[in-house]
């Protein structure tokens, strides 16, 4: 009953709006409304009167209120409405008077004909309207959130535009100091590109603490008002649109120093298909809580087509993500001095399917990666690491907070000998790399920075094994002194061949196996 009083209602609604005209049913006719999308094709770059001709016969339009006046973080006389049309989300802004009286999640009505249609500092808006022109149909509505990377709303804005937004594991950059507020515009790294934050200062949230990242949502304004920046801002409409937080490092919190882990072998090419069983081995060389000190683990494959920056360097280095790089964040459990662990795929076995299990191994985090994103960015994939000779590589990091400047802990390289896709050395950036057994950010000789790998002498890669899909696991042999902090002896490498009943015991054992001293 409830269902056939709003029909009516509506039907009412749209009839008042659509006059008295007599319409011939049998002959067909053209509906009255139309969607956001349509009025939104008919700017072509210059201010327009919005009239039924050029809408096909309609004069309104109808969506769900997705910004928040109370909140204080909207512009002024500002409604933004977004609909949903064919899987499609689009938006667009109202300029109205009495505008603190239409709340999130009301379905308006609008009339549209007769108003305004032009773009205010980048965004498009409708003005000319008044309460008139506006009818709310029902309050609560659900209220739709596009998921994005700032990567992609910078690929194609019009799509997200006046649209409610969430990105996901966002960067703050430069990082936050302890105790940093929200109040003005932030960049916002997430994956190969950035976008502003924006709050204002009478936003109910300006003052609290600025996390170093987050994710976050809000709705998605352009301001070309402000030059040589990206005109595309996030305005959060409430604290509650932002979560996962991440604090910026505390100056006098905990640090794990130098080399708390060191990378020690890769499963690249497991026996079969490799979607979910390609891992990494870590050996600690300190006992590590990782809900006190946390890490993170990132891969990156550089064939010519992988995407973002496909065909070269990546410009966001390790934090690129997409298809480029993979992120797995290390938060749970701990490990003791000597031990070793391992990160990747979810199936933990140790050569492919119907393989041995490495179940009951030390596991601090695995991602089903063939159908789940990456921690913070990488897109679900089929392989994790290339096996067609071009280069892979992992790097772990200290904390979860990575970006384009963040240094590694410990880096190993391995694949083709293509330098391409890894290191643009015109306009010098690539993947960073650590001083460890095999790079060092400064030349020895000439004490030139070369901060990346495939710069200067900077040149050690593992080849590829001849052979693809025999099931190798790579040992990663040298010998490293916990108390001074240095390799003895520099890190080899060793393919192993495994069968489906090799035990954990031949890749955690032996004189390829990197030790750990002192």
């Amino acid at each position: 009953m409830k269902n056939r009083y709003l029909y009516i209602y509506i039907t009412a609604v749209i009839f008042a709006f659509a006059g008295c005209k007599k319409h011939d049913f049998a002959a067909g006719t053209v509906s009255t409304i139309t969607y956001i999308e349509d009025v939104r094709s008919l700017y072509k770059g210059t201010d327009l009167i919005i009239d039924k001709e050029s809408l096909t016969g309609a004069g309104s339009i109808t969506g769900v209120v997705i910004s928040n006046a109370d909140s204080g973080n909207v512009p002024p006389k500002t409604v933004v409405i977004q609909s949903t049309r064919k899987g499609r989300i689009r938006g667009l802004v109202l300029n109205l008077e009495n505008s603190s009286i239409y709340k999130p999640g009301d379905s308006l009505l609008i009339k549209v004909e007769g108003s305004s249609l032009k773009r205010v500092k980048g965004s498009l808006q409708i003005s000319g309207l008044t309460d008139a022109s506006i009818a709310k149909i029902s309050s609560n509505n659900r209220i739709n959130i596009q998921t994005a990377s700032s990567y992609n709303i910078g690929l194609k804005p019009d799509e997200y535009e006046s649209t409610l937004v969430q990105i996901k594991s966002g960067l703050v950059n430069p990082l936050p100091a302890f105790g940093d507020s929200f109040i003005g515009d932030k960049s916002v790294v997430n994956g190969a590109d950035s976008i502003i934050l924006h709050t204002e200062a009478t936003a109910n949230y300006a003052t609290t603490a600025l996390p170093a990242g987050a994710t976050f949502t809000g709705i998605v304004f352009i301001n070309n008002e402000i030059p040589n920046r990206t005109p595309i801002q996030l305005w959060p409409r409430v604290s509650t649109d932002i979560t996962e937080r991440v604090a910026p490092p505390n100056p006098n919190g905990p640090g794990l120093g130098v080399f708390p882990v060191v990378i020690t072998g890769i499963v690249a090419d497991a026996k079969g298909g490799d979607g979910n069983y390609e891992y990494i081995q870590f050996r600690a060389t300190k006992d590590i809580d990782f809900t006190k000190n946390s890490l993170s683990v990132i891969t990156c494959t550089n064939a010519g087509t992988a995407a973002p920056y496909a065909g070269t360097a990546p410009a966001g280095g390790w934090a690129t993500g997409g298809g480029r790089t993979y992120k797995f964040n290390l938060t749970s459990g701990t490990v003791a001095k000597g031990e070793f662990f391992y990160v990747g795929g979810s199936n933990q076995r140790i050569n492919g399917a119907n393989s041995t299990s490495l179940s009951t191994s030390k596991w601090i985090r695995s991602i089903a990666y063939v159908t789940n994103d990456g921690d913070g960015f990488g897109s679900k994939n089929g392989g994790i690491f290339p096996n067609s000779g071009n280069a892979g590589g992992v790097a772990v990091f200290e904390g979860t907070i990575i970006n384009e400047e963040s240094v590694p802990l410990d880096v190993v390289f391995f694949g083709g000998t293509g330098k391409t896709t890894l290191f643009n050395s015109v306009d010098n950036y690539g993947y960073r790399i650590v001083k460890n057994d095999h790079y060092n950010p400064v030349d020895p000789a000439t004490s030139t920075a070369q901060p990346f790998f495939f710069q200067g002498t900077n040149q050690y890669i593992i080849p590829h094994a001849a052979v693809a899909d025999l099931g190798l696991f790579l040992k990663l042999g040298g010998s490293f002194n916990a108390t001074t902090k240095t390799w003895t002896t520099a890190r080899g490498a060793v393919y192993y061949q495994m069968s489906l009943t090799t035990p954990v015991s031949e890749i955690e054992s032996g004189a390829d196996v990197t030790q750990v001293t002192n």
